[in-house]
């Protein structure tokens, strides 16, 4: 029976949902986050953390109590780091691989192998590599606009010659 390849990135997103919607799902207590609540689980966060109105603060707390769980206990809470930032990943990714060749699962590849590097760095501390996941998955500079295309419209008979 032949089975289609999932790329890296569909692996996570498989892992992280069963990790974080499980019986026991992985979750941070909302307080040390910032948060009015007790706990929140990790499919919640993602949604928080990406949502415009959420502040700077409570994402950066989120993701500094984030990437030392997953320095400290490796397995599931890697997952967790990776799987809460893949909506910022797969748009970074979608954005690098316009016009190159390679595709999305060979992109999607480096951009693991690039944060998991990051995480091992015992030069960068909690924060600093918070801080940069911040800057550049979840609030990312804006990209520059693309002038718009003009469209060639074509003439229509007996109207404006």
């Amino acid at each position: 029976m032949c089975r289609p390849t999932l790329s890296p990135l569909d692996t996570v997103e498989i892992t992280f949902r069963l990790l974080a919607t499980g019986p026991q799902p992985l979750a941070l207590s909302g307080h040390a986050i910032g948060l009015r609540k007790n706990s929140i689980g990790l499919w919640d966060l993602r949604s928080l953390l990406f949502h415009p109105a959420t502040g700077v603060g409570v994402q950066r707390a989120a993701l500094v109590e984030l990437v030392g769980r997953a320095r400290r206990h490796r397995g599931a809470w890697t997952i967790g780091l990776v799987g809460v930032l893949l909506p910022g990943l797969r748009d970074q990714i979608t954005g690098l691989a316009e016009g190159r060749s390679g595709g999305m699962a060979s992109s999607g590849g480096m951009a693991l192998v690039n944060l998991l590097e990051q995480l091992d760095d015992p030069a960068l501390s909690n924060e600093a590599a918070a801080e940069s996941l911040l800057r550049t998955v979840v609030r990312p500079p804006a990209a520059p606009a693309r002038p718009a295309r003009r469209r060639q419209l074509a003439a229509v008979p007996g109207e404006f010659p």
